[in-house]
């Protein structure tokens, strides 16, 4: 028994030692192979050769080169002439400040008698901080909703209204009320608009 014990130490620091080593060796490969990786996309160079304007010119009379597509091309470029925006649609230039009283009447008179009236809207929440009623308002908008604030530029430490919608019926507004409890954690209520 006495050698056993005499035996056993010895083991036991060599078990240490290889241990040792081998921990060792792992924080070696550790530190080493990110180097390594990183080394391998920094050495990697860019696939698209630099071309020469010369060999452009050349691919491109090659790919114009067939001659259905070219009968075809100058064709259809005869036909479609280039027709600037200026002369497309020139009231695009119109300032939006200057606007024909007579016309925006006619097209609001038929606009409302054209729609159903919507008489109801969600309000989700009322809150003074106005930064909280944005992100709730670009949240509400990523996930095409149509919100609206009352009012719509607030005054600092005023009361600001979050509200969703309008709806044709109240049973639409009360399934959209369980899909935003949902999506904000907030309990909204239908209210006339």
């Amino acid at each position: 028994m006495v050698n056993n014990q005499k035996i056993s130490p010895k083991n036991q620091n060599k078990v240490r030692n290889r241990l040792v080593g081998f921990a060792t060796l792992l924080l070696i490969i550790a530190a080493i192979i990110p180097s390594i990786i990183t080394d391998k996309s920094n050495l990697r160079t860019s696939t698209t050769p630099i071309l020469q304007p010369e060999v452009i010119t050349q691919q491109n009379r090659e790919v114009e080169s067939p001659d259905d597509f070219d009968d075809n091309l100058t064709s259809d470029r005869s036909k479609d002439s280039y027709i600037s925006d200026s002369e497309q649609n020139p009231s695009s230039f119109v300032s939006p400040d200057i606007v024909d009283i007579d016309t925006s009447t006619t097209i609001a008179n038929s606009s409302t008698s054209q729609q159903e009236p919507k008489p109801y809207m969600i309000q989700l929440t009322a809150l003074k901080n106005r930064q909280k009623i944005e992100e709730l308002v670009a949240l509400l908008r990523l996930n095409n909703y149509n919100v609206r604030t009352i009012p719509q530029k607030p005054e600092p430490d005023q009361l600001i209204k979050l509200q969703v919608g309008p709806y044709a019926n109240k049973k639409q507004a009360e399934q959209v009320i369980i899909n935003l409890n949902n999506l904000t954690k907030l309990k909204g209520m239908i209210v006339a608009n």
